[in-house]
């Protein structure tokens, strides 16, 4: 039996040191049957020339049209699989073994999406088996998990059809999308098995502690407007 179609968008912009890997990662998957769909917000480095010559589809949109959720958008929309498989351009499967473990959540038909943790251990982008000693990567499965991200997510394509990314965030469209799923009854799942490397020192760019403040403030303003609909 054929496996289902699963649909991966990734957003870039600059990211030339880790997209072709991965892409390479995405498709050394056990679960094979998968396309990528590349959308790009105006990369200056060699993004768009790496990715040319890679098996995905490329979408460019430009830099003022740019936000996560529209950006996810409009992958999305192009997108054949009824699964939706987003990850960053420099987000790294812990094993082959990933994207498996991940899919196996929506046996259950509640299951609206499937996150995981991520650690920012440099060492993990060159060796996939640091993950086995690293705190980050461990602990429990997590159902009704709010904090969904789309550095590593998994989600429902006929549930995104009838509630797209909030194009209007700054950021935490993610964080928006759970709660949305969530207070419809459908569960968001958070597995270690599902987890990545995801480190932003590499690349020159504010981490987690760095941004964390930011989030906070745009979560606080999303569980306030929802409150006020109920």
């Amino acid at each position: 039996m054929k496996q289902p179609l699963v649909s991966f968008v990734i957003r870039t912009k600059n990211e030339q040191k880790y997209i072709a890997k991965v892409v390479n990662l995405l498709y050394s998957q056990s679960y094979e049957n998968i396309e990528i769909i590349v959308v790009d917000s105006g990369s200056k480095d060699e993004t768009i020339p790496i990715v040319k010559k890679l098996p995905v589809k490329l979408i460019q949109i430009k830099p003022e049209e740019f936000t996560y959720g529209h950006a996810l958008n409009v992958g999305i929309d192009e997108a054949k699989g009824k699964t939706i498989g987003i990850v960053s351009g420099h987000s790294i499967p812990i094993n082959n073994e990933w994207l498996e473990n991940g899919l196996k959540h929506f046996d259950n038909v509640k299951v609206a999406a499937v996150t995981g943790p991520y650690s920012e251990n440099p060492l993990g982008y060159e060796n996939q088996t640091a993950y086995k000693n690293d705190p980050a990567l461990v602990g429990r499965i997590q159902h009704r998990y709010k904090y969904l991200t789309n550095t590593n997510s998994l989600i429902r394509k006929s549930l995104w059809n009838d509630y797209k990314f909030d194009e209007k965030l700054a950021e935490c469209e993610d964080y928006d999308w759970a709660a949305e799923m969530l207070s419809r009854g459908f569960d968001v799942v958070k597995d270690p098995k599902f987890g990545v490397f995801h480190c932003h020192s590499l690349l020159g760019r504010p981490g987690y502690w760095e941004r964390i403040k930011g989030w906070d403030k745009i979560t606080k303003e999303i569980d306030l407007k929802r409150s006020k609909l109920k």
